[in-house]
């Protein structure tokens, strides 16, 4: 909470109020109170949120913007990501967004960004859930949930524009992601490159899964022509893509490469083991081996742990057998892994769900 008062203090404008006892803000016209902190990373917190008029409860996304306009530009690209995917059920929107000026620094901005508020929390919720009590995902249930995943991922990797043309801004031009305007019905791929567990939402009646933070999402393919630019690439890729689930050509990316949508593939892979044993299988096997995890995933060092009576059905773990290929050619694209999943959901007994 001292976090959350000082962020109080430091903000203001037509965006940010403070109450004695009752910290709230206002975004536009709506006013919120301010509940709790949800959860925060780098230079990003999230707020449970009220609206003082209706009572809905929404997430708050308050991203900082130290560095100037660089900074702010790329708040900015996230917040065009929610309204470009507005359309795709399984992909978060947002509801409204502010920018805000620092009181003791103009120069310093801070985006909000008012977003939908999922009670049952995220996958990495639900996996932490289960190794305190000692249980497991019904399999069944969870490759139903794996396609929603899928077929949201899909969304993204093919996306297509609507019919009134919306601008996207997305990417990071140190890297070669040149902002770019999609004709209306033009198709682009769009890579997400931080999925994992604690980006996937679960939807209020427990069914369906929402990808969220978009802040990473880049146009894909990117041809990496230069040296610098892999440099590029490989920072972007550090602040934006989470270790554990980062595939292997973003730890090294070299000159002449081709960065894509394969990124996405490896990180549903690595997800999907996460839902089964309870960690990325790079976080397991350098626990295991006291070894380098970029070198883990450098090599494809992983296994499935020992089982006992109750495994892991094979045709499960030859999706993320497949997903986890070291060269991204070999990896399936989206509509291959869906397929999969579909044949694997069809074989699996109702015993399993």
């Amino acid at each position: 909470m001292a976090q959350l008062f000082q962020d109080l203090i430091y903000s203001f404008g037509n965006c940010l109020n403070c109450f004695p006892g009752s910290p709230s803000l206002k975004i536009n016209s709506r006013s919120f109170k301010i509940l709790r902190l949800l959860g925060e990373g780098g230079f990003s917190y999230v707020y449970l949120v009220q609206d003082t008029s209706s009572g809905d409860m929404f997430a708050l996304k308050k991203i900082r913007c130290p560095f100037g306009a660089e900074s702010v530009q790329q708040a900015m690209r996230e917040v065009e990501a929610y309204k470009t995917f507005a359309h795709s059920p399984g992909i978060i929107h947002s509801v409204d967004y502010s920018i805000a000026s620092e009181r003791n620094d103009p120069g310093s901005k801070t985006v909000y960004v008012l977003l939908p508020y999922y009670k049952r929390g995220n996958l990495q919720d639900i996996i932490n859930a289960n190794l305190v009590n000692h249980t497991k995902f019904p399999e069944k249930k969870l490759m139903v949930l794996f396609l929603g995943v899928c077929k949201a991922m899909k969304d993204m990797h093919h996306y297509q524009a609507p019919a009134g043309g919306e601008r996207m801004e997305m990417g990071n031009a140190k890297a070669g992601e040149e902002d770019q305007v999609a004709a209306p019905g033009e198709r682009r791929s769009y890579a997400h490159r931080d999925i994992k567990p604690g980006n996937i939402m679960i939807d209020d009646d427990g069914s369906n899964p929402i990808i969220m933070d978009l802040g990473s999402v880049a146009i894909s393919p990117i041809p990496i022509t230069s040296r610098s630019q892999a440099i590029a690439m490989q920072d972007t890729a550090a602040e934006h893509s989470t270790m554990p689930y980062r595939a292997p050509e973003l730890f090294e990316v070299n000159t002449g490469a081709i960065i894509d949508t394969k990124v996405d593939i490896w990180s549903l892979g690595c997800t999907l083991y996460a839902c089964l044993v309870g960690k990325s299988p790079f976080e397991m096997r350098s626990d295991e081996t006291g070894g380098s995890l970029s070198m883990c995933v450098l090599g494809g060092d992983w296994r499935f742990p020992d089982e006992g009576p109750k495994a892991i059905s094979e045709p499960i773990k030859e999706v993320v057998r497949k997903c986890l290929t070291v060269e991204p050619d070999h990896r399936p694209d989206i509509d291959e892994l869906i397929a999969m999943v579909e044949e694997v959901v069809e074989e699996l007994p109702d015993s399993a769900a």
